[in-house]
């Protein structure tokens, strides 16, 4: 019985991958001449733009040229930065950095970014010099080298501030504190968001200000303080749902899904978790065209929001659910094009083993939460890298480890005081008051039952609940009033517009009545003209008609007296010589042969004179028809009888009837279609 419940899952999981593969293949379809079509229509655009619109398809055409021609790419990437530099778009300047190395990896963004910083440097270009050095800081934040990014968002922050550029200002300190941050130095990244916060706020920088909120948000939430982490999200999220910025619209809905995790809400946590996986899918739909390959940027966010789904149902104990997600997250990260890093990977790995250890398959949970440990502990990711200690401890625990569960439990602990995490020292004092109790050692078990209770009353309680729910009571009351401020604001308009049409109108009703009666006169006139050209058209088609009918009747009465003369010639055989008799045969031949050659030439002169279009149409639609064919079309078009067509063509009226029924096949009619209806309408 194991065995069979080992091979289900396996089967089961087998599938899942399967499943999860096809979407993704499905998400990456890419269609090369798409892609050449849109460089040629930005091009296109390119050379009659101006001011911000030029920058914009700079910018553009940079991103499209970073990976198959560097070099033009790097010429748009110039322009777009001196352009943008003259008119003081400081956010175009830094995006046009982001659009330099955006889809390369990292050593290719480095070569390109010392390039750049190359150029500036020549040129003596300071702004330049600095955003080089803060972007090369980022991606030493991406390739985990820590000391790089410090080193060179020092130096940014450092020449901004010299020259006095406060966007540069504001950005350096923006990223400092996205280091200290992922090193779990949450006070220090406090400070240099703040610093960075002040400085949007007092020079306008509307979608810095947004973003430093968001990062202000995040921090708190690492520090178990969720009443401030909410507040700054609401406010993010307010910024970027005006200006319409999906990716962020996304981020904050998770952040706030995140919030309610550790509140556990499960059901709140859940509608934001779906709500962002909708926007997600929503913005692909609307921003990349159907043939076009999904970025895998995009696809690494559809990650996120599966693996936050799949964490909320391990949180309601709907392990299968949570598995569905998860190995559908893990499955993207894992995918080759994927930009995903280690510790992306990492917290997919962090999921897959809690799950397992749910699914009762120890040993998959501790491969899976090992790799994930050793990985945050690398990247000196105190918080997580407590998590996953936490997890290592449940499962020797359960297989009644004790000695194992106690050296995680306390390793969690101490590195989630280090990092100053309030909710991972929560869980720690948790997890040690529950073990020490399993194993009867009650007064140790109480002493951290205290610790724990403690901690918990300092983040959760009634009141900090009721503040966050009145926070986001506010934020949806707001946005309703914006809505409503919005649609007076539109109706009052419409009224000035009404009113405006109205005396406009009153000025042109008599001028709108004599041009509409002109017009109505005039198309009366063209009418009536119109129809008695149809009507003349129409007779003289008629006569045609009856002069082509009466053509064919020629054709038939000529065709009988040579018939009746051949007949009579050949009666006149049996009483001839043999000479005579052979002359005879030749001459019914002959007759046979031309009797009706000239005249069916004449015919059909006349025949493309009157329907003109009728044997090219033929032709071109229906090839397969033979000359005799065509010559019976002909006669059908005027509709004349088989047996008509059968004294003309000096055939039975069966072999007639069977060439009707060898040219509807041609045609391809179906049975209660009429031939002659139809070669009618040709």
């Amino acid at each position: 019985m194991p065995g069979n419940i080992a091979f289900m899952f396996l089967f089961r999981e087998m599938m899942m991958r399967t499943f999860s593969i096809f979407i993704l293949v499905i998400l990456s379809i890419s269609v090369v001449g798409k892609e050449e079509s849109v460089i040629d229509s930005l091009e296109t655009e390119l050379l009659k733009a101006e001011g911000k619109e030029r920058i914009i398809i700079l910018k553009r055409l940079v991103s499209q040229y970073t990976v198959s021609d560097s070099v033009k790419s790097f010429r748009y990437f110039i322009e777009s930065v001196n352009l943008s530099e003259k008119l003081n778009q400081y956010y175009d300047e830094s995006n046009s950095f982001e659009c330099l190395v955006d889809k390369l990896k990292d050593e290719q963004a480095m070569g390109r970014l010392g390039h750049a910083l190359a150029f500036f440097v020549k040129k003596n270009n300071q702004p330049g010099i600095g955003f080089s050095y803060s972007f090369m800081g980022s991606r030493y934040l991406a390739m985990n080298n820590y000391v790089q990014v410090e080193r060179y968002q020092n130096m940014a922050l450092e020449l901004f501030t010299r020259i006095g550029h406060p966007y540069g200002i504001a950005l350096a300190n923006e990223r400092l504190g996205i280091l200290f941050m992922v090193r779990n130095q949450f006070i220090k990244a406090l400070d240099y968001y703040y610093r960075a916060l002040k400085i949007n706020q007092k020079e306008g920088f509307k979608r810095e200000e947004a973003r430093s909120l968001y990062h202000i948000g995040l921090t708190e939430l690492y520090l178990g303080n969720y009443q401030e982490a909410t507040t700054h999200i609401l406010l993010s999220l307010k910024y970027w749902e005006l200006s319409d910025y999906i990716p962020n619209i996304w981020n904050c809905n998770e952040l706030l899904g995140n919030i309610y995790i550790k509140l556990n809400v499960f059901d709140k946590s859940l509608y934001y978790h779906r709500r962002a996986l909708k926007i997600r899918f929503n913005a692909i739909d609307r921003y990349i065209p159907r043939g076009q390959p999904v970025p895998p940027g995009n696809l690494l966010g559809i990650a996120y929001s599966y693996n936050n789904i799949a964490e909320v149902y391990l949180n309601l104990n709907q392990y299968d659910s949570a598995y569905f997600y998860a190995i559908r997250s893990l499955i993207i990260k894992e995918a080759k094009n994927s930009v995903a890093t280690r510790n992306d990977l990492a917290n997919s790995w962090l999921n897959m083993g809690n799950i397992y250890r749910k699914l009762d398959k120890p040993d998959s949970a501790l491969f899976m939460l090992t790799k994930a440990a050793k990985t945050y502990k690398e990247l000196q990711n105190g918080s997580s890298y407590a998590e996953s200690l936490y997890g290592i401890g449940n499962v020797y625990s359960d297989l009644n480890n004790f000695n194992k569960a106690q050296e995680n439990f306390k390793q969690g602990l101490q590195k989630s005081i280090e990092v100053g995490d309030k909710n991972n020292i929560k869980t720690g004092y948790k997890r040690l008051s529950d073990l020490y109790r399993d194993h009867r050692e009650y007064e140790k078990s109480l002493d951290y039952y205290l610790l724990y209770s403690g901690v918990k009353d300092s983040i959760f309680n009634k009141e900090r609940s009721n503040a966050i729910e009145e926070l986001q009571i506010k934020y949806e009351v707001d946005k309703k009033e914006q809505k409503i401020e919005s649609q007076a604001l539109i109706i009052r308009q419409k009224k000035e517009q009404i009113t405006y049409v109205i005396l406009g109108s009153g000025i042109l009703v008599v001028l709108a009545s004599l041009i509409i009666f002109l017009i109505i006169k005039n198309k009366r006139q063209k009418e009536a003209l119109l129809k008695k050209e149809a009507d003349n058209l129409r007779k003289d088609l008629e006569l045609k008609n009856r002069e082509l009918v009466c053509n064919v009747s020629n054709i038939y009465t000529k065709n009988m007296v040579i018939n009746k003369v051949a007949k009579t010639l050949s009666k006149s055989i049996q009483t001839s010589s043999q000479t005579n008799v052979e002359l005879i045969n030749e001459i019914i031949r002959e007759l046979q042969r031309n009797m009706d050659e000239t005249s069916w030439k004449e015919f059909e002169y006349r025949f493309s004179k009157v329907h003109e279009s009728f044997y090219e149409t033929l032709d071109m639609e229906f090839p397969e028809l033979t000359h005799s064919e065509r010559k019976i079309c002909a006669m059908l078009k005027l509709d004349l009888s088989s047996k008509e067509i059968a004294a003309i063509t000096m055939t039975q009226p069966e072999s007639v009837d069977t060439t009707r029924s060898r040219i509807r096949k041609k045609l391809g009619l179906l049975k209660d279609e009429n031939l002659s209806d139809f070669l009618k309408k040709i």
